[in-house]
Order: structure tokens, then sequence, then C-alpha cells
């Protein structure tokens, strides 16, 4: 399992890094990610492989390039970080079957 918080209400929830990389958009990843763990507590960030890249076309029409990112670990496993993480974002799960699972991982992290 893979968790990620972003500028959203909640806790988005993954089979694994590589899934969401899959479903969050580089545009997304640089300016709304705030954090991720795996379900051993592992923290992770954002490593971009290739920027995002902006431009402007006559000053009037922005477009942007979408790069390519990767989750990599940030550290050693934090318990008492993903603990907190869940505690205060598990309100809401996306997906919404994925509330049993975070419950879980919160009784299991907290008997660590």
């Amino acid at each position: 399992m893979f968790i990620v918080l972003l500028d959203e209400p909640g806790l988005f929830v993954f089979k694994s890094a590589v899934d969401a990389v899959r479903e969050i958009e580089p545009p997304d990843a640089e300016s709304e990610i705030r954090a991720a763990f795996d379900d051993a507590a592992v923290p992770y960030r954002v490593e971009w492989v290739r920027p995002n890249r902006r431009s402007t076309f006559l000053g009037l029409v922005k477009s942007v390039e979408f790069g390519e990112y990767r989750f990599v670990p940030a550290g050693q496993p934090n318990p008492a970080a993903l603990v907190a993480l869940l505690e205060e974002h598990s309100v809401f799960a996306n997906p919404p079957e994925a509330e049993a699972e975070l419950k879980s991982l919160l009784e299991r992290m907290r008997a660590v």
C-alpha cells in the first residue's frame, strides 16, 4: 500500500508508488503532494527524472509539457509520522474502500 497526501481532503491510497505515479499527473506532483509513505512507514519524496516545462506562445497562450517523476525513499521508516498522518487525514480515503485498510494500518503502527 502506498499513501499520498495531496492538497485535497483525505488520503489517496494506491497499490504501489508506481501506481501513484501513473495516477498523479506531473503538474499535480509538482505542486500538490504534501506527504507520501508506504505501509512500512518509509517516507517518500518526488524525484524529477525530467521536470515539467512551461512555455508561453506570443505572450498569450500558456502550456505545460509534462515531465517525468518517480517516488524515492526519503529516509528511514518513521512510524510516528505515519501515525500522525493517518490520525489527521484518514477521515476521507480515496478510494473509499481503502478506509478499512487505513484503519488497520493505523492500529498496526500504533502497536509498534
